[in-house]
């Protein structure tokens, strides 16, 4: 096999993000895409060549047909999954991969099952800022970490919970502001500052009418490190911030916003960061959600990730980002949501 052929199931928003990377990749082609609106399905289908189904069942029939990108609401997933699967085709599902890590469980012994690759999106592990401090981490630059934070001060208006009947519940959301909107943030903090110990936290309702889940959340991190660090997150702060990431250490600091590295500063400083600094006001590649879920998304983050999940069908290796590796952030926001329901601390 010399390319990956993918489909595509579910048409909304996110999924021309999905067509448009596939296509800007040698190793792999759009073959068809499904969607139960047929409108939604041929639109799609048509701009990019693609065959179009209705019922994603008769596009798992196709032998061209590799993989499949899951676009779907986040708690439809599961069950699609694992016809998937048992079709033997590999997924990639858009983030968070379900809305309970008991179902995400499920998918990972799907996908063991049937001995097919699993992944997430997490597009912004393959931004070039984040990587750099990842990288600074293990090379032990920050010294000893000391706090790690995680902010999402955006902005949805009433109008975009109801241009979708699963937005803003909790079977088919699984939560709010944490985890549609901040899942992103909290998982470059836990790839950061390592796995959490005890979290503190509360939510509300507060700038929303109607919705199961919350649009304010706040919570105290405690790290098995030691370092301890906060997430704050909103979706009733207008007009909406850029989405930021601090990582503080004993012996230097970095700040991210939107994937973009805003702060960068080592007390034992090397060649490359008088580089880094001098670049620290250029654009994201990934692109803001603070008022738009999708109006300033770039698909840069989108292209590099499906790149490497179809290298490592060719390569039969894991992904940059398997199931396992987004259970995490899943877990964490559950454990906030049961200390904010039950207003205890809840250790891991």
């Amino acid at each position: 096999m010399e390319q990956v052929g993918f489909g595509i199931i579910g048409c909304g928003a996110i999924a021309p993000i999905h067509a448009q990377s596939i296509a800007e990749i040698a190793q792999t082609r759009l073959v068809a895409v499904a969607d139960v609106v047929e409108a939604s399905a041929r639109k799609l289908g048509a701009a990019h060549g693609a065959e179009i189904y209705t019922d994603y069942r008769r596009m798992l029939e196709r032998k061209d047909v590799h993989a499949v990108c899951l676009c779907v609401p986040s708690g439809m997933r599961v069950e699609i999954a694992e016809t998937c699967a048992q079709a033997g085709k590999h997924i990639l599902a858009e983030k968070p991969l379900e809305v309970t890590s008991e179902r995400i469980d499920r998918l990972i012994r799907a996908a063991d099952r049937n001995r097919i690759k699993l992944g997430c999106i997490f597009q912004y592990r393959f931004a070039e800022d984040p990587r750099l401090i990842r990288q600074a981490i293990d090379a032990k630059r920050f010294g000893r970490l000391v706090l790690g934070d995680a902010y999402i001060k955006w902005y949805r208006s009433q109008e975009y919970y109801a241009s979708g009947a699963w937005r803003g519940t909790r079977r088919l959301d699984g939560g709010g502001v944490l985890m549609n909107q901040g899942v992103h943030q909290i998982d470059l903090l836990i790839w950061f500052m390592g796995p959490v110990k005890r979290v503190t936290a509360r939510t509300s309702l507060i700038g929303h009418k109607g919705l199961e889940v919350e649009d304010l959340a706040c919570a105290l991190l405690e790290f098995e490190n030691g370092a301890m660090g906060s997430i704050e997150g909103s979706t009733a702060i207008w007009p909406g911030h850029p989405a930021r990431v601090e990582v503080h250490g004993s012996d230097g600091s970095a700040i991210l916003e939107d994937g973009k590295l805003r702060f960068w500063r080592f007390k034992n400083e090397a060649e490359e960061d008088a580089v880094l600094q001098a670049r620290l006001k250029e654009d994201s590649m990934i692109g803001s959600g603070a008022s738009d879920p999708v109006g300033g998304l770039k698909h840069e983050g989108h292209r590099r990730q499906i790149e490497d999940f179809a290298q490592a069908i060719l390569e039969r290796r894991a992904p940059a980002v398997d199931g396992r590796e987004a259970r995490h952030a899943v877990a964490l926001i559950e454990a906030i949501y049961k200390s904010a329901e039950t207003g205890e601390p809840v250790d891991f």
